[in-house]
């Protein structure tokens, strides 16, 4: 249609009353069309990580999120009278390292110095935690070549890792601050040359770290290979840069372990990569195609749709009528959603029983089915076409419901893929296939110690002496067989 600014009156039909009205019907036609354009181009430009699936990092210093403003309380800020403090615990005697008494030497009154004679008691005690001036251990390796009376000469091979002129601590350092604080290169080398007072240059760091991924290599595919044994896994992806070339970041989430990995596809065929042809478990996931076309193509097993993404793609919809009434769409839809996980909620409380649960959330997610369905007829084309879409994934909507050890979003993958997030951002991109490998190997290690609550640190130190050594490996998965044996028992 033509613009409303090109649409100019022709001078007859200033003339004649029936051209007039036929021009000025034009002008409406085109003014609506545009108004309809800028509506969706604003709609695009207003849309946030609440509703779509954009991160909150993209919103920008100027979003702002909806919050209730209230008045002041009156009450200064920080903690309040009443309220339950958290300080460092006092260690026992026997653990203090140095004691520093302090002892008056004269009276304050009078003036009269203290000897031995006078009483002195205790009444006040602190204890103050410091750090001791670092400085490096030095150890020379000296081989020796031994001559025996058969003019043999003998001497002992030199271990590959002493070339790298770094101990096992060390290694772990660096390790644990590229993978734990997400420093670069050079912020580690200035690390470990300021606080450590050590020598290094870039390239040995780099050398040193894929040492490292080599040594961890058998503990991350341990973990591979027990994943797809798994009954609930939790699945997400990003983007990933390599080589100025967009690859992807996966996770793949149990309720013991992380796996992540570092392909160039983000199609079905990594998930069946790592889970196998047939993974007849279920899936917690969003609505991307790949997760979808891999459940179809498995024809086994179940899958949870995140809600979260359901919800913002819901609040979206906020200027959208529902079908034949005067409510807001997604004002009553999320009223509807709220009911269910209310009970939801007391059933993770421990307030109602998982058949409490189901008898409960049927009747509820049945009349939210009915509502959908009535939508399917609504003018607004968004409504519409996002019922349909939910409808013909309904049955996987609830799979939490019925099913134990499944919840209703993907927050747990969410969460766990955010530090590789920020890695991206402060390290931009791997360059080598070495350099993907060792991101994805450090980031499972690190996440997976953070599900089990243990400590990253002392387990690369483990990993690291136990592969120089020629030791047993440590693993991963004892927590996981712990687990089974507590089942069992």
């Amino acid at each position: 249609m033509t613009p409303a600014s090109n649409l100019t009156p022709p001078q007859y039909a200033l003339k004649t009353d029936g051209r007039l009205i036929c021009w000025l019907l034009q002008i409406i036609m085109a003014l609506l069309e545009e108004v309809q354009t800028l509506r969706a181009k604003l709609t695009v430009l207003e849309k946030d990580s609440t509703t779509s699936h954009k991160p909150p990092s993209s919103d920008g210093l100027k979003k702002k999120r909806g919050t209730i403003r209230r008045g002041s309380s009156g009450r200064k800020p920080g903690g309040q009278k009443g309220h339950r403090g958290i300080a460092r615990s006092t260690v026992p005697p026997d653990e203090v390292t140095e004691t520093i008494p302090y002892k008056p030497q004269a009276c304050e009154q009078c003036g009269a110095s203290f000897t031995e004679k006078h009483t002195v008691v205790p009444v006040e005690r602190h204890q103050v935690w410091e750090i001791p001036e670092i400085k490096p251990i030095v150890q020379e390796h000296v081989f020796y070549l031994t001559t025996c009376d058969c003019g043999h000469c003998t001497r002992l091979p030199v271990p590959a890792w002493i070339y790298s002129g770094m101990g096992d601590n060390l290694q772990t350092h660096v390790t644990y601050f590229t993978a734990e604080t997400k420093l670069s290169r050079r912020s580690t080398r200035a690390v470990i040359h300021e606080v450590f007072h050590i020598p290094l240059a870039v390239g040995t760091i780099q050398n040193r770290l894929e040492d490292t991924s080599e040594i961890l290599k058998p503990i991350c595919d341990e973990l591979e290979n027990e994943i797809a044994k798994q009954p609930v896994i939790n699945i997400d992806e990003t983007g990933y840069s390599h080589n100025k070339k967009l690859t992807w970041l996966w996770v793949f989430v149990t309720s013991t372990f992380a796996f992540f990995t570092l392909q160039a596809s983000r199609g079905s065929k990594v998930i069946k990569k790592v889970l196998g042809e047939i993974y007849d478990g279920i899936i917690i996931c969003d609505r991307f195609s790949a997760y979808v076309k891999y459940h179809k193509d498995r024809a086994c097993g179940l899958i949870q749709l995140c809600w979260a993404h359901i919800i913002r793609d819901i609040k979206a919809l906020r200027n959208e009528l529902a079908f034949e009434s005067d409510q807001i769409f997604s004002v009553a839809m999320r009223k509807r959603i709220g009911a269910v996980f209310r009970i939801w909620h007391a059933h993770k409380q421990g307030k109602i029983s998982r058949a409490q649960l189901i008898e409960a959330a049927e009747p509820l997610t049945c009349e939210m089915r009915t509502f959908v369905e009535k939508n399917l007829q609504n003018p607004s084309e968004k409504v519409a076409k996002f019922s349909k879409q939910l409808l013909k994934r309904w049955h996987s909507l609830f799979t939490f419901i019925y099913h134990e050890g499944v919840e209703p979003t993907n927050n747990l993958a969410e969460r766990l893929i955010r530090p590789g997030v920020q890695t991206r951002k402060i390290s931009y991109c791997t360059r080598s296939e070495n350099g993907q490998l060792l991101r994805a190997r450090l980031l499972t290690i690190s996440q997976t110690c953070r599900i089990q609550q243990r400590s990253a640190l002392d387990f690369y130190r483990a990993a690291i002496h136990a592969q120089r050594n020629n030791h047993k490996m440590p693993s991963l998965l004892q927590n996981l067989k712990d687990h089974d044996l507590r089942l069992a028992a």
